[in-house]
């Protein structure tokens, strides 16, 4: 599954294990892959990724 949280697609992949978190750019047909993370991982980067959004 995905989910979108401005600006980037986040990929639950693994069995839930593993996280990718992309930025889709559709006009120019390009994925970017910005991290590949564990669940753990991604739980700490999206803490500290919505505090540097304030």
């Amino acid at each position: 599954s995905a989910d979108y949280v401005p600006p980037y697609t986040i990929f639950d992949v693994g069995g839930n294990k593993y996280r990718i978190v992309t930025a889709i750019h559709y006009n120019r047909r390009k994925v970017y892959i910005r991290h590949v993370l564990t669940h753990a991982e991604y739980d700490r980067w999206s803490v500290a990724y919505r505090r540097t959004k304030r």
